[in-house]
């Protein structure tokens, strides 16, 4: 009987701090989906009641969803289907396109946001499942800003609050919209290939990049959320100005218990072959099958001068013959990122440096040898550089066969860049916050108390004028101006009383005599 009501009472209690939340994700982008997946799971593991809704984007991809089993996908749209088949030779091009051109960004945003506007409609239009949303009666929604469907969604289903979570660290255009200052001057925008300590060129370009990037993407209804969550992380970013309203997070999606990380029997053999073992992985956009034949090859040159180490390689068709007779390469089209890592047994991480990628190598000490291909790849390498345990290659580098290999050799001997990243890992391992914990407490407190327009930086509603003072400059140089003037006239005026009296006295003088 007493363990009865202790089972009650406990349920009571869990209903009582238990909140029904409502998560809005597309099924677009591997990298968004597991982080969005993990804020999921981390809400459902806290004893909270989560759904997960979720239009249907790219259907090959997984939901990354463990524990949270309320799902409700939307089928993708014949618009939809098209574009991922188009999708795939679009990435393919990345290994050469640059893209840190504004206009290729342009070109890419103007056909994706005909897509989401697609299936945005197909979900707006879908009277039945509003119906059904709004009958739960939601505390709280969450969503990813990247596709703004998401608002006047939950406005139609009645969701008095809501919070959003960017997958990415600091982004320009939402710094704009929620008035966080962006710092250009010396703070790497997005799709910046630069350091804090840039050229006056590198910050003209930087300005640049962040002009574009506000006007590109509108992120305007991020400025109405309750927090925004993103995935950075203070430690291990650039510093730059920020607020309360901003709540970093990253490494939530890390499983950091090595211990518990077994490697598959398979990949753990591979790694007692030899004494040094390298890591090649570019994400799950860039796929290592479409990388230009003279990028392969020079690779393959690296590995053949090598011997002593083994490589495994990330690459989509394990079947492909083009590593046949090199004997310390090994293929895989799906490899246990976040366990190998964790191994001590492997040396350096060869990567395309997504932000997944870096915190996770970041928080294992592992070091790395970083080749950005796209978006904020760039900036998170030079990210990732400033601490000491990585290098940066350019993409095109990889055609240049010794350069590869001494960098990835400087990386595998030079002892500072292993004691710079197990330094940085130690650190992350033992910050004063727990990024779950911290999404937990955040998100909870939102559902219970809703919007708070005191958290709002009134700052994004000032103009431009107003918020670089330039009305009060205007103001105190036409005053300087004003009063430098009087002042001239005055000294003039005294100059001649003084000078000039004097001298016409000392000349009617003369003539008299």
């Amino acid at each position: 009987m007493r363990i009865l009501s202790l089972f009650v009472l406990l349920s009571i209690v869990l209903s009582v701090n238990s909140y029904k939340i409502l998560f809005y994700t597309n099924l677009f982008g591997h990298s968004h989906v597991k982080f969005l997946g993990a804020a999921a799971d981390t809400l459902t593991d806290a004893g909270h009641n989560v759904t997960v809704l979720m239009p249907v984007f790219d259907p090959t991809l997984k939901t990354s969803l463990k524990s949270t089993k309320n799902v409700i996908r939307i089928e993708s749209t014949e618009d939809v289907d098209s574009f991922i088949k188009a999708r795939t030779s679009m990435l393919a091009n990345m290994w050469l396109q640059d893209q840190t051109n504004p206009l290729t960004m342009l070109k890419k945003v103007e056909k994706m946001s005909q897509i989401f506007k697609a299936q945005c409609r197909k979900v707006l239009e879908d009277t039945e499942l509003i119906e059904k949303i709004k009958a739960e009666n939601y505390d709280l929604a969450i969503t990813e800003p990247f596709d703004t469907c998401a608002y006047p969604f939950f406005e139609a289903v009645n969701i008095r609050a809501h919070v959003a979570v960017i997958s990415s660290s600091r982004l320009d255009h939402v710094s704009d919209v929620i008035g966080q200052p962006a710092a250009p001057s010396y703070n790497p925008g997005l799709m910046s290939s630069n350091g804090d300590k840039m050229t006056i060129t590198q910050r003209f370009m930087n300005v640049i990049q962040y002009v574009c990037g506000s006007y590109f993407f509108s992120y305007r209804n991020c400025a109405r959320s309750f927090i925004c969550i993103d995935k950075s992380n203070s430690i291990i970013g650039f510093p730059a100005p920020t607020f309360d309203k901003i709540v970093p997070v990253g490494g939530l999606s890390v499983k950091t218990d090595k211990k518990a990380l077994k490697l598959e029997e398979k990949w753990s053999k591979i790694l007692d072959i030899r004494k040094k073992n390298v890591f090649i992985s570019f994400g799950s956009n860039a796929r290592s099958i479409d990388m230009p034949l003279e990028y392969k090859n020079s690779m393959l040159r690296v590995i053949k001068s090598m011997p002593d180490t083994t490589f495994i390689w990330k690459y989509e068709d394990p079947t492909d013959k083009f590593t046949e007779g090199i004997p310390n390469v090994y293929l895989g089209d799906w490899l246990p990122q976040n366990e190998l890592l964790a191994d001590p047994r492997l040396n350096v991480f060869l990567t395309h440096g997504g932000l997944g990628s870096v915190t996770e190598l970041s928080m294992m000490g592992v070091p790395a040898v970083m080749v950005p291909l796209m978006a904020d790849q760039s900036r998170n390498a030079q990210m990732l550089k400033r601490h000491g345990g990585a290098a940066v290659l350019k993409k095109t580098d990889l055609a240049d066969t010794e350069l590869v290999r001494k960098t990835i050799q400087k990386v595998l001997n030079e002892p500072e860049y292993c004691q710079n990243a197990v330094r940085l890992a130690e650190m992350l391992n033992n910050q004063p916050t727990n990024p779950k914990e911290t999404l937990v407490k955040y998100v909870e407190f939102a559902a219970r108390f809703g919007k708070l327009p005191s958290l709002d930086n009134y700052g994004r509603h000032q103009s431009f004028i107003q918020y670089f003072f330039l009305d009060i400059i205007a103001i105190i140089s036409l005053i300087s101006i004003f009063s430098l003037y009087i002042s001239y006239r005055i000294v003039k005026c005294a100059f001649r009383k003084c000078f000039g009296t004097g001298c016409s006295r000392s000349e009617s003088k003369s003539k008299k005599e």
